[in-house]
Formats: structure tokens, C-alpha cells, sequence
């Protein structure tokens, strides 16, 4: 299924819905942009279904593979783009945002796409260059905001690395900066009031760096920190290539940015929001371990196993809508009727292909009036909303009365519970 946020990813990019509930809707419900939401919109044209969204976060993840070779080149060698290929193609935290109906796989194209064009401007700063660049910029500011950090990290490499083109270079920041103001001026008032979020700064974050998250475990997330680490380095000792200065500062500013806007403002230590530094962490792990092949291949070997074993190993596991068909006789009736508190989940349940190719049909209130038995699906405190805490469950949730209907069935399945309803004056 999916998770509340995602259902409301569904609910925000209704193709049908007028532009002017939209933005409405965008301001008040999430903290990403309308334009992530906007291009949804349009992608929903195709099919207005929860599957089609999530196909969306499989494309970005497949064009961030494509794109991703073109951003390794401008510092490794072809053998050495292979190896950090494979790395990037079975980073597990990639691959679990993939399956998700969220930003974060589109975050990860678009910000690769970002670093091409500062790296093309930074190679030849011509018009073109720099009106592409700052088209770049105002996007990535646009479709979301801690790309920020990309942008400054642009700045300060042009400061530290090459004065040459600083005046060129600050028309460009500034203008990036002032374009996105105009363009996103609604949203960032309706942002700056908000004070609270997901992701307080504690302790253990100094230790892990979100390592443990973007790398799958504990082990293998420390492994790939204390190699990054060494990397990290061994950079500052060799200024060969000093386009990759960039990738170091992104870094810097990223975690600064988490630390201080988390301490000021509002805590963002969230690992999926700061997901574009992946792309620029496997650079700098990828030139430390090709000084030895054996290093190379025991880190692939590693990758893969560990991507293999906790492939679908979430910490918080996902309701399961086979569980339920298992218990759903379509024989008595193919009628579902469901009545969330938040109504994004009733509209993934009503727009589900995979409920559609089972052969059931969504009913809303109005309409049981219409007819003479029904199941009623409950999420009965599934793991995505309460944690492995089932004490903190109201139990009265899906005991629910409707009117001139009585109980027939029940059935308590993991994160479910399945009613099946009749008529009373059915004999």
C-alpha cells in the first residue's frame, strides 16, 4: 500500500483538480514546491492510479543511473565510472525511494542534471552556458528548495577555486536567487510560517551522517563512512582534480545546513531530504577504493550483498493488500466501502489498479444505500501508523455501526480488519 504522505502525493496531483484548489491544497498539506506536484499532475493524465505515480519515481531512478554516468566522468576514468556505476545502481537507499510515491528519485535526476550544467559553465563560461545554468538553478531552487545548498556550493567553489569567473558567476547566483523568489513567492510565505517538522537533531546524528540510511545497516553504513572519511582526506592532500573541491563543499554545506536549520528553525533530520548527496558520496568512496582492485571488487561484493538482503527490509512494513484479498469472498459481494480519518487514503483505495484487477468496486457513503452487502475495510492500526507499539491503538476504530446494516463477518488480518455488512431486512 501505501504510506499516508504518499496518499497524499495521490491526492495532490488529481489531474481533475482545478489549479486554483491545487495551490490551496499544495500550501497547506505539504512542504514540497507545487511544481513536483504539477508535473505529476501531468504524468496522471495517463492514468490517475497510486501505481502510476510510483511508476514515476521508477523512471527518475532509471534516468539517474543514465544521467549519473555523465557526472562520473568529469572525475574518474572509464573502468573507475564502472565501478562507481554499479555502486550507484545498488545503493539500497536509491532503490528503496524508487519504490516510493515521493520526491526524493526525482530530487536525485534533477540535482545530477544540475552539477552537468555548472560542470559545462565551469569548463566553458559562455552565454549560453550561463543562461542555461541559471535556468538550472531557478528550477532546481524551484522544485526543491535544499538544492539550495547545491547553488551556494557553486558559489563558494567559484570563490575558493576560480576568481576568474566570479563577476560572471555572481550574475548568475544572484539572478538564480531573485528569479526564484518571484516565481515562488506564495509558497515561501506560506513555508515560513510553518515552525514544526519531522526530524529532531540528536546526538546519534554526528555519529552515523545519515551513513546508516543511505548504505541499508549499521555495518555496512559505518563501513562506507569510515572509507568516505579516508577519502574525504585524502582529497585535501591531492589537488589534481580541483572540480571535485566542489563535491567536497556540497557536502560541508549540506550537513551545516541540516545542523543549523535543524537547531534554529526546525529539525530536518530526515536522510531522504538531503538524498542528492549520494551521487557525490560514491564519487569520493570510489576514488579511494580504486587505488587497490582488491578493495574495489571486496566493496562491489559487499554492495550487492548487502543490497540483497535487505532489499524489501523496511524498518516499518507496509499494509499488504494481498493479505485482504485472501478473505475477500467476491462471490457474496465485490462492494468495499472504507472511511479513513484522512481522506487521501480513501482515495488510493478508490483509484487502485490493483484493486480494480481484483475485481472490486469502491463504494462510497452515499451510495450503501444502494445495496445489499458490502465489506468494510479498516486499517486496524497498521505498522506504518503506530509504530510495533500496538498499545497505543484505539480499539474502538473499527468497530464502527451503519445504519440499517448489521455484521455478518469479521476478520482481523495484520493491519486490517474486514467487516462484511448486510442489510437487515435481507433474509
Amino acid at each position: 500500500m501505501y504510506w499516508r504522505d504518499e496518499a497524499y502525493t495521490l491526492f495532490l496531483s488529481d489531474p481533475a483538480m482545478p489549479v486554483q484548489n491545487f495551490l490551496e491544497n499544495v500550501y497547506t498539506i505539504d512542504d514540497s514546491p507545487p511544481l513536483y506536484f504539477y508535473i505529476l499532475k501531468l504524468f496522471n493524465h495517463l492514468a490517475y492510479t497510486p501505481e502510476n505515480i510510483r511508476l514515476s519515481s521508477i523512471i527518475f531512478s532509471v534516468l539517474t543511473i543514465l544521467i549519473s554516468i555523465n557526472f562520473f566522468k568529469y572525475f574518474l576514468n572509464n573502468e573507475e565510472c564502472l565501478y562507481a556505476l554499479i555502486i550507484i545502481t545498488f545503493n539500497i537507499f536509491l532503490i528503496w525511494q524508487s519504490k516510493e510515491s515521493r520526491i526524493p528519485s526525482s530530487v536525485v535526476f534533477f540535482a545530477i542534471l544540475n552539477f552537468i550544467c555548472f560542470f559545462k559553465y565551469q569548463k566553458k563560461y559562455n552565454i549560453k552556458n550561463s543562461l542555461i545554468l541559471t535556468a538550472s538553478n531557478v528550477f532546481a531552487l524551484s522544485y526543491y528548495p535544499f538544492l539550495a545548498c547545491i547553488i551556494v556550493s557553486q558559489y563558494l567553489f567559484i570563490i575558493l577555486n576560480d576568481r576568474i569567473k566570479f563577476k560572471n558567476y555572481s550574475i548568475i547566483f544572484f539572478s538564480s536567487i531573485i528569479l526564484y523568489i518571484l516565481l515562488n513567492y506564495d509558497y515561501l510565505i506560506s513555508n515560513l510560517v510553518k515552525t514544526s517538522h519531522i526530524g529532531n537533531l540528536e546526538p546519534k546524528f554526528f555519529v552515523n551522517y545519515f551513513f546508516r540510511s543511505f548504505f541499508g545497516t549499521i555495518v555496512f553504513g559505518g563501513f562506507s563512512l569510515i572509507i568516505f572519511s579516508i577519502g574525504f582526506i585524502h582529497i585535501f592532500k591531492n589537488k589534481k582534480n580541483n572540480l571535485i573541491y566542489f563535491n567536497i563543499y556540497l557536502i560541508i554545506i549540506s550537513y551545516l545546513f541540516v545542523i543549523l536549520y535543524s537547531y534554529f528553525k526546525a529539525g530536518i533530520i530526515v536522510p531522504r531530504y538531503f538524498i542528492f548527496l549520494i551521487p557525490s558520496i560514491i564519487l569520493i568512496i570510489t576514488k579511494i577504493i580504486t587505488f587497490r582492485k582488491i578493495f574495489v571488487y571486496a566493496y562491489l561484493i559487499l554492495t550487492i550483498i548487502n543490497t540483497i538482503i535487505v532489499f524489501d527490509d523496511y524498518k516499518i512494513q507496509k499494509p499488504k493488500l494481498s493479505y485482504l484479498f485472501n478473505y475477500i469472498d467476491k462471490s457474496i459481494t465485490s462492494n468495499f466501502y472504507v472511511n479513513e480519518k484522512y481522506p487521501p487514503m480513501n482515495t488510493y483505495f478508490n483509484n487502485s489498479s490493483i484493486i480494480k484487477k481484483n475485481n472490486l468496486v469502491f463504494i462510497n457513503k452515499n451510495e450503501l444505500k444502494n445495496i445489499d452487502k458490502f465489506y468494510f475495510i479498516c486499517l486496524n492500526h497498521p505498522e506504518m501508523h503506530v509504530g510495533k507499539n500496538k498499545k497505543i491503538q484505539d480499539n474502538n476504530k473499527c468497530d464502527v455501526q451503519i445504519e440499517n446494516f448489521k455484521s455478518v463477518f469479521k476478520k482481523d488480518i495484520k493491519d486490517f480488519r474486514l467487516v462484511l455488512f448486510e442489510k437487515k431486512n435481507i433474509k
